[in-house]
């Protein structure tokens, strides 16, 4: 294999059902010496190191599988060669054009770059609903070059294409948390970038799947929801900017935990000063949440 590539796609895996949609994911990336693509397996029961083996630009490393995502993809990136990183989710994949797209900016001199995702339900591939938050913060970079939400609230690793150079000057990497564990990692590369770009082009579909770590509800990752949305108030507020991120639905959503836990965030949100941010959004997120199709896709892990 080559020693240093174009681009490094990494992609955390973690299943109890089998590999049939990170063989998706993996299709979806083409067969090129010049991409290099980590797929980086916690699952309960390791997959098989030899699944790609007919791909010559394809590895397969295992992580702790108790440490979930976040130390996944920074295992991915102790290995990664590209000038380029792109991440990918396992239930996600590429659009059939995306590589042609990024490989108009190898050259470019822009810490991070910005596409535009859709997204769709991973049985039946209609249209669905996850890619529009994103899409509207490109669309109105694109329109008015204000470039706050794109660097703080663009909340994913994927739909961009990050230089490893400036991950590596800067030391950023990923939490090693239950849920949101790219949160952090995705705010602070947007606060240290000193260039930015977006293009409106659409490279990455991300599905709804049933299962999967956003559709699981359980309390261990509504609590690390929560710290991590409270860690990302305290960084923006030292970096001069409004505390911006509501915990209030997560408040709310661990009250069918039981009293304790429901007490515990509420007063934890309210002795750091939390509680109230984005109250004229409660009604509007909680109306949207009980319209959301999406719902029908989430499962209660069993304590």
């Amino acid at each position: 294999m080559p020693t240093s590539y174009h681009f490094t796609v990494i992609i955390p895996h973690h299943t109890k059902s089998g590999v049939v949609l990170l063989e998706r994911s993996v299709n979806s990336i083409p067969d090129d010496e010049s991409i290099q693509i980590l797929v980086i397996d916690n699952s309960p029961a390791s997959i098989n190191q030899n699944l790609f083996k007919t791909r010559s630009n394809v590895k397969v490393l295992f992580s702790d599988r108790t440490k979930g995502a976040g130390h996944a993809r920074n295992v991915g990136l102790q290995h990664s060669k590209g000038k380029w990183i792109l991440f990918l989710d396992a239930d996600d994949f590429f659009l059939n054009d995306a590589f042609n797209i990024v490989r108009k900016y190898i050259q470019s001199s822009y810490d991070i770059i910005f596409f535009k995702p859709t997204s769709c339900y991973s049985d039946t591939f209609e249209t669905a609903n996850r890619h529009i938050a994103y899409a509207k913060i490109i669309d109105n970079y694109l329109c008015n070059k204000d470039d706050y939400k794109l660097r703080c609230s663009f909340p994913v690793p994927w739909s961009k294409m990050i230089k490893k150079d400036f991950l590596k000057n800067n030391g950023i990497l990923f939490d090693e948390t239950p849920a949101s564990n790219d949160v952090i990692f995705s705010l602070k590369t947007g606060l240290a970038a000193n260039t930015i770009f977006a293009d409106k082009a659409e490279i990455y579909c991300i599905t709804v799947t049933k299962g999967s770590i956003t559709n699981t509800i359980s309390l261990k990752n509504i609590e690390s929801r929560f710290d991590v949305s409270i860690l990302k108030n305290k960084i923006l507020k030292a970096n001069g900017y409004k505390k911006d991120t509501s915990v209030m639905l997560f408040i709310l959503s661990s009250i069918r935990f039981g009293i304790i836990p429901f007490s515990k965030l509420f007063f934890k949100a309210l002795i750091t000063g939390n509680l109230f941010i984005g109250y004229n959004r409660w009604f509007k997120t909680l109306l949207k949440t009980n319209k959301n199709k999406n719902t029908a896709y989430k499962v209660k892990e069993k304590i």
